[in-house]
């Protein structure tokens, strides 16, 4: 890293540091990054302030465990045995597959919500595996008592059914910390559409402007884009770190003792 970007970095951190008022670090929460030779060299902070913050579940409150590939090749597989023509079902995404299956079977006569029960059900029994590899991110806890102190609101937006969510959260500890929680049947669409974002941010009454996602994969930075959110990623998720700085999110962290440090 040259020096100037060495300057420039230390100055923030030091201002960061130095800061005391609450509101003002969450606009040291807003950053533009800057790349240099695939090295995070500067974050350079955006004017705003967060009163809720809305985060993913797998991957990013925990590790990510779901076995992608084995779950979208079943419930193609389900698809096929259901009548679907191989042409019609252009996603191998699980994540897009149950919003395209939905659109294509009042085409070939089976009623959309027949199908997307059928999906949910393979959907899951991948949740079911998932729980029992599931394991806290470091600093979770402490990340989400630190910010239920200064009063941030805080909702849960997950692409996990509710059938293992509820469990899994109470397995983990982290029951009490969601007032809003957001699972794969509460939406007509998952993300990467923002149904769940805006469903979460009206239940707590707080705009766009002021809210911030956490995620780990490309699904949570388009959702985020698609609700005007700004997005931070946690690396090491569903998605390669090539892939999410591809996408540029506001900023990119590799666990939450980093947010933890800029907020004490």
């Amino acid at each position: 890293m040259s020096s100037i970007f060495r300057k420039v970095a230390s100055r923030i951190q030091e201002d960061s540091v130095h800061d005391q008022h609450f509101d003002l670090f969450w606009k040291y929460l807003y950053y533009v990054v800057i790349i240099h030779e695939g090295e995070v060299v500067m974050n350079i902070p955006m004017v705003g302030d967060v009163e809720a913050i809305l985060f993913d579940f797998e991957g990013t409150l925990v590790d990510f465990q779901w076995k992608l590939a084995e779950a979208v090749a079943e419930t193609l597989a389900m698809l096929g045995d259901l009548g679907f023509p191989e042409d019609k079902i252009q996603s191998r995404k699980y994540s897009t597959l149950i919003p395209e299956a939905m659109g294509v079977a009042a085409e070939i006569g089976l009623h959309p919500e027949a199908v997307r029960e059928r999906i949910g059900s393979v959907y899951d029994r991948f949740d079911e595996d998932a729980l029992t590899r599931w394991t806290l991110r470091p600093d979770v806890k402490d990340f989400l008592r630190e910010v239920n102190v200064r009063g941030v609101r805080r909702a849960l937006v997950s692409n996990i059914g509710h059938k293992i969510l509820s469990p899994a959260l109470s397995k983990l500890g982290l029951e009490d910390h969601f007032e809003v929680t957001v699972n794969r049947n509460a939406v007509n669409h998952p993300k990467p559409n923002p149904e769940g974002i805006n469903f979460a941010l009206g239940t707590l009454g707080v705009e766009k402007e002021k809210a911030v996602f956490v995620g780990d994969s490309l699904d949570d930075v388009n959702a985020a884009r698609n609700a005007g959110l700004r997005v931070i990623i946690i690396a090491e998720g569903e998605n390669p770190k090539e892939e999410i700085l591809a996408a540029n999110p506001e900023r990119v962290i590799h666990g939450y003792a980093e947010l933890i440090r800029d907020i004490l």
